[in-house]
């Protein structure tokens, strides 16, 4: 059964809201007889708006969403609806999928909607987790997944990669599965330049990341690590160990770096072995234990030093029940950790 016409409306309301009373008029599901909602036009291109009974003037609505508003109840929009519910998708999913990518209901269901939703479906196993990924990534309803992410899909696993870290890294890069096959071999001739080891299970992370970096921008990194003491074999090193640290802006990389060797009880050496503390925060990670380890050390109060990296990968809570809940009384005024 067809989602009802006032279920569409809360769809599409999701959308556009007015800042008095919500409200969706019916008429606007079909074509356009309102020329009061279009303001001006500038050349080419129509400025749309919805007015509030709050603000003073009107507010712009894109063109395209305009378009879905005025789009044909029978047949534009039921059409994508009965797509997603001939799937077995619930209500809720459509809800919380078109909330996301509206424009779903202005595309071809037949050609490029049907195709990709069953495409996706045959690699993530279950409508629930095409929902989760749809919500990541909405662009993949815009494109002919059998030629791009499934062809890519193929690519990959002749590189050795399991289709199970295939899909995981579906949803960490995205963008990367809907490259064309060239652009894949590149960014995989790219990952071999760094002397990367293919049968590593971080193959597929460091493809990822090469297809995130341009070339340029890679090199600004290098020289970077240069610059902060690593060697051009470290660099290599690095990115062997964890390709996400390429992911990391200049900025943060040097602030870690800087503020890790400043404190004259980290090395190049000790970070090669721990890149992932590169990756943490400065201000909400790194700087809060670091002071309370100084503390608690300066006090005597530790038996044996913790490593940093352990110390920053405990959460909030359990960071508190381990190194600050036990030392209360002790640390008193000196606790300043939040």
């Amino acid at each position: 059964m067809l989602l009802s016409h006032k279920r569409l409306g809360n769809l599409v309301n999701t959308y556009i809201r007015f800042d008095g009373e919500a409200c969706f008029p019916k008429k606007l599901l079909s074509r356009p007889r309102q020329p009061s909602l279009i303001s001006k036009t500038q050349g080419t291109r129509t400025r749309c708006f919805h007015f509030s009974s709050r603000a003073a003037s009107p507010k712009p609505i894109s063109r395209e969403l305009f378009k879905i508003l005025c789009a044909n109840l029978d047949t534009s929009i039921k059409p994508k609806i009965k797509i997603f519910q001939d799937l077995g998708f619930s209500d809720s999913d459509i809800a919380d999928i078109i909330s996301c990518d509206p424009w779903i209901l202005w595309r071809s269901a037949d050609n490029k909607l049907g195709p990709a939703l069953v495409v996706l479906k045959s690699i993530l196993g279950s409508n629930a987790e095409v929902c989760k990924f749809l919500k990541l990534s909405r662009r993949y309803l815009q494109h002919d997944l059998d030629k791009s992410l499934k062809a890519n899909m193929e690519l990959l696993d002749g590189f050795g990669i399991s289709s199970s870290q295939l899909v995981k890294y579906m949803f960490r890069f995205p963008r990367l599965f809907l490259h064309n096959q060239k652009a894949i071999l590149e960014f995989v001739e790219r990952v071999d330049k760094m002397e990367f080891d293919r049968s590593s299970r971080l193959f597929i992370s460091a493809i990822g990341i090469m297809s995130s970096l341009k070339v340029e921008t890679l090199e600004l990194k290098k020289k970077l690590f240069r610059s902060l003491g690593f060697s051009e074999k470290d660099v290599f090193t690095m990115f062997k160990r964890s390709p996400m640290v390429f992911g990391i802006s200049e900025k943060k990389l040097k602030e870690v770096t800087e503020l890790l060797v400043s404190a004259g009880q980290f090395d190049v050496p000790y970070l090669l072995s721990n890149p992932e503390l590169l990756m943490y925060s400065v201000e909400r990670r790194l700087k809060p234990r670091l002071k309370v380890l100084e503390i608690l050390e300066k006090k005597n109060l530790l038996e044996e030093k913790p490593k940093l990296n352990t110390v920053c990968k405990c959460s909030e809570q359990k960071f508190a029940e381990k190194f600050i809940l036990p030392y209360a009384n002790e640390l008193g005024k000196d606790m300043t950790y939040k």
